[in-house]
């Protein structure tokens, strides 16, 4: 109960407190002689010892004021023209300097960047999609031996890509109804399944006769 007291009556208050607060506050800061701020009890006695050890002179300006001081003060004027500094940036580590342009830098093709020099017996990422396109495009002269000397790279390893590999190919649909899937077709296609060939075909087959028994039936 007393801390409910305690928070309405603190309520109830605030507007009387808080009446021409402003104006008072400004009377405060301008009076002549106003209290100074509470020293710390620790350093009180530091403080005290320090100004008895000083000369007569020193301990009498102390208590008043320096008419010269606040003159100085008062015509002191700071103007600024907000001007950006050239702030000259040095590395601490000179063997790595911090980098001098700072331009945007554009995002890899591939995602990360290509080797300047490629060692032999590799291959880059663009070279090996060169490759691979060239020989889906003429398999019969841009052979797995002709890849491989051109670009300097196994024989064996030539052959494994070109099997496992291949780059992305657009396949348009035939507008014909009649259109019908054949062997040459699938292989001619980028997404193909050498095992599942012979099965697929013969589907096709099996499913068109089933028709034509069923039609003659009817």
């Amino acid at each position: 109960m007393g801390k409910v007291f305690s928070t309405l009556g603190r309520k109830a208050t605030k507007p009387i407190r808080d009446y021409n607060i402003e104006e008072r506050a400004h009377r405060a800061i301008t009076k002549p002689n106003r209290p100074s701020a509470p020293r710390h009890p620790t350093t009180v006695q530091l403080i005290e010892e320090s100004i008895k050890n000083q000369p007569e002179e020193l301990r009498h300006s102390l208590k008043e004021k320096d008419l010269q001081l606040l003159k100085r003060l008062e015509d002191v004027y700071v103007t600024s023209e907000d001007v950006s500094p050239q702030v000259s940036i040095s590395s601490k580590n000179p063997h790595r300097p911090l980098p001098a342009d700072r331009a945007y830098i554009v995002e890899p093709e591939y995602g990360f960047h290509e080797p300047l020099k490629v060692p032999y017996g590799k291959i880059t990422l663009r070279d090996a999609l060169a490759a691979i396109s060239k020989h889906q495009e003429n398999p019969g002269e841009w052979t797995a031996k002709k890849i491989s000397y051109e670009y300097k790279i196994d024989l064996g390893l030539t052959e494994k890509m070109l099997i496992h590999f291949r780059t992305f190919v657009l396949v348009l649909p035939n507008q014909s109804k009649n259109h019908k899937l054949t062997k040459e077709m699938l292989e001619a296609s980028s997404l193909k399944a050498p095992i599942l060939l012979e099965d697929l075909t013969r589907g096709h087959k099996q499913t068109k006769n089933r028709e034509d028994k069923n039609a003659i039936d009817s």
